[in-house]
């Protein structure tokens, strides 16, 4: 792991900052499913997202904002990077992770997304993408239980929506940095598609597959899932997202105890309520019992969490 230094406060903690690193390099790595760089070059990136961040700032704050910042800004620089590889070289397969087997193969996404007044979106790359996108929207159809003419209909419409200007003329296909992006993008047109051909026949009922998946947020703190997990579902919501979607939802000290509890995972509950400078902070009674303290500091983790999932899944 590379030595930091950092131009910020030297009230900045190392192990915070370390922490931070080894996020940024793990999202520097693979900062969208199918694409893979080096180790020096993730460790490059890290190093400077984390000193590109530390400019906007004279004052470190708080270890969920600036490693929220970092990942970002390290997720930015390795797109742009693989996809200028690609660009200078004419190959879409620079940087594909191998051991990535969903589909044969990438298309040019430059050419997907060439576009003139008159055609539209035009290139014969588009010939190739109903057979790539296809099997994966299918198997996600048929996981909610929409599968034959009415899942075909639903998947010929994605692909339509795909390139379907928005009011501001851009369109979603326009998103993507590099190809990869372009299965999950797809997966969520898929998924609200999903959700307007079940509502048009009046059986959405609180469909638990309708939303954001949360399981990791709201089981155990002491044994929470990372949100740093790359090999798990590539539709998963990072840290970044949510940090960047509810960061005026939440207080610093509700931060604080999400990040430490749920992202760093750097202390269990029984060490939180064993920290008297920590429950000062959050206004938990150092006086009261180890089970009072547990109940009380479970209680601001659900609060935050409430905001958290209110604010997503709607």
């Amino acid at each position: 792991m590379a030595v930091l230094s950092h131009p910020m406060s030297p009230a900045v903690n190392p192990e915070q900052l370390e922490r931070c690193w080894q996020a940024c390099w793990t999202r520097a790595r693979r900062p969208v499913e199918g694409v893979l760089i080096s180790e020096d070059e993730a460790s490059s990136i890290a190093e400077r997202s984390i000193r590109n961040v530390s400019l906007d700032f004279d004052d470190f704050p708080g270890e969920a904002e600036f490693t929220a910042r970092a990942l970002e800004e390290a997720s930015r620089a390795t797109r742009e990077l693989v996809a200028q590889k690609r660009r200078t070289v004419s190959d879409p397969q620079i940087h594909h992770d191998p051991e990535d087997h969903r589909y044969d193969r990438n298309l040019d996404l430059d050419r997907l997304k060439k576009h003139d007044d008159a055609r539209g979106f035009h290139d014969r790359e588009w010939n190739h993408l109903p057979s790539l996108l296809r099997p994966l929207a299918l198997h996600t159809l048929s996981r909610k239980g929409i599968t034959g003419p009415d899942a075909e209909e639903i998947f010929n419409d994605t692909l339509v929506e795909l390139s379907r200007q928005r009011e501001n003329g851009h369109a979603p296909i326009l998103d993507p940095t590099v190809f990869e992006e372009l299965i999950p993008l797809h997966t969520r047109i898929v998924g609200f598609r999903a959700i307007d051909w079940f509502r048009k026949r009046g059986t959405l009922k609180n469909k638990p597959n309708s939303g954001e998946s949360f399981d990791a947020l709201t089981g155990d703190p002491d044994h929470a899932m990372q949100f740093e997990d790359h090999h798990s579902d590539p539709n998963q919501t990072t840290f970044e997202r949510i940090y960047t979607e509810c960061r005026e939802a939440l207080t610093a000290r509700e931060w604080e105890l999400i990040f430490t509890l749920f992202v760093a995972q750097s202390a269990t509950v029984q060490d939180l309520i064993a920290d008297a400078a920590f429950c000062k902070r959050h206004g938990i009674r150092s006086s009261a019992s180890a089970s009072t303290k547990r109940r009380e500091l479970q209680e601001q983790v659900d609060t935050a969490l409430g905001k958290i999932r209110k604010i997503l899944i709607n």
